[in-house]
């Protein structure tokens, strides 16, 4: 009986200290982490912030572009006189209708360039950051 209550007392022991164990290494992790996360995240948010802005202004500008053009071409349409030059302006139109197309998808694909590269500045730092032992 005896030896049953000592060897219990052990037990006892050894599962407070692997507990005791394990509670400093997750506070000494849990004071690393958020320190390093919040040096790197503060980076990050940066990052995001001007790669959207950079992404704004691209879209700002092609916008502003587009609109321009597709005024200009109702100027001219309105200014046309005789049916004959509406005529002429519609096949003009439609031809630069493939360009317009071709210009659009440029510029998708330089925005999803960018997203990308945002993303991938931002999430960079992120990686750093240690991870938590298990």
């Amino acid at each position: 009986m005896r030896q049953t209550k000592r060897a219990s007392k052990k037990r006892s022991k050894l599962a407070k200290q692997a507990q005791d164990t394990a509670t400093r290494i997750e506070r000494r992790h849990q004071d690393a982490a958020p320190t390093a996360l919040t040096a790197k995240s503060s980076h990050s948010v940066g990052d995001f912030n001007d790669g959207f802005r950079q992404i704004a202004d691209e879209m700002n500008t092609y916008s502003v572009q587009s609109m321009e053009q597709v005024l200009h071409a109702w100027e001219q349409f309105l200014d046309a006189g005789p049916l004959r030059q509406v005529f002429e302006f519609q096949t003009r139109y439609a031809q630069n209708a493939q360009n317009a197309y071709e210009s659009y998808v440029d510029e998708i694909s330089r925005l999803g360039e960018m997203y990308l590269d945002v993303t991938r500045r931002v999430s960079k730092p992120l990686a750093q950051v240690p991870r938590r032992a298990k």
